[in-house]
């Protein structure tokens, strides 16, 4: 029994002597893009992947980035009040329509830096990679990346708000009460969990990888990343080509 107790405070022990190391790694790279995302407050900041040069870690080779880039906005109207059907249409359209011209470039890329960029497979996330990176040879769109679902809600077809419609209808689905013909919100969360490994596998394999994908999406992902022993450290809101960067440091 004591012996057990013994094996069990080394085994903590060292666990905590790891993670205190690889937290101690990351300060110079939490600085860098706390400098950028306080700036990012009154304008919008490009940011880019850690390279080695910049000597923020101090064995760049167990340093491993993953860049969450959420679309831009989608070229269609949003304002004024619809009623139910014309809602409906509206999250047609919402879905296949590209976007605006990005007006900055939320993320800089070096030449060659990526084999992939991973992106949803619905227009407005394709479009916004080709816009903002024009790589599109190495573009791989994929539904594993597609924007949680909604739908919008049975009711009487008078106008309201798009808003209200789109918020109500995200609520509801949530509740379990609007899910009928479409993934249930704990069946997104499985898929949210199944990207993640997907991602890890990829930005393990080769060091970093980023995608381009959508707000919901990306808060679960950065949520299990973080479960899964990831460290946010830059986090460019929820706006329209906002950017969230994670890291992990270690073998």
């Amino acid at each position: 029994m004591l012996n057990s107790l013994r094996l069990g405070l080394i085994a903590f022990s060292l666990w905590m002597c790891i993670s205190c190391n690889a937290n101690g790694q990351l300060i110079g790279v939490e600085s860098h893009y706390a400098r950028l995302e306080e700036l990012s407050g009154s304008n919008p900041q490009t940011i880019s992947f850690i390279q080695e040069e910049m000597n923020l870690v101090e064995d760049f080779s167990l340093l491993t980035q993953i860049i969450l880039l959420r679309h831009g906005e989608p070229a269609l109207d949003k304002r004024g009040w619809r009623t139910r059907k014309e809602a409906k249409q509206f999250m047609s359209d919402y879905d296949s329509v590209g976007i605006y011209p990005p007006s900055f470039i939320p993320v800089m890329l070096e030449p060659g830096e990526l084999e992939v960029i991973h992106t949803s497979s619905i227009p407005r996330s394709i479009n916004t990679a080709q816009l903002v990176f024009e790589q599109e040879e190495i573009q791989l769109p994929d539904s594993l990346f597609r924007e949680f679902e909604r739908k919008i809600y049975s009711a009487p077809n008078i106008k309201l708000p798009l808003s209200w419609w789109l918020n109500n209808s995200r609520i509801l689905w949530i509740l379990g009460m609007n899910k009928r013909g479409i993934e249930s919100f704990g069946e997104a969360k499985d898929r949210a969990r199944r990207a993640v490994k997907k991602l890890e596998k990829d930005a393990l394999a080769n060091g970093k990888t980023l995608l381009v994908s959508h707000g919901l999406l990306n808060h679960f992902l950065v949520k299990y990343l973080e479960k899964n022993g990831w460290t946010e450290v830059y986090d460019g809101g929820k706006g329209y080509l906002s950017q969230k960067m994670l890291v992990r440091y270690g073998p």
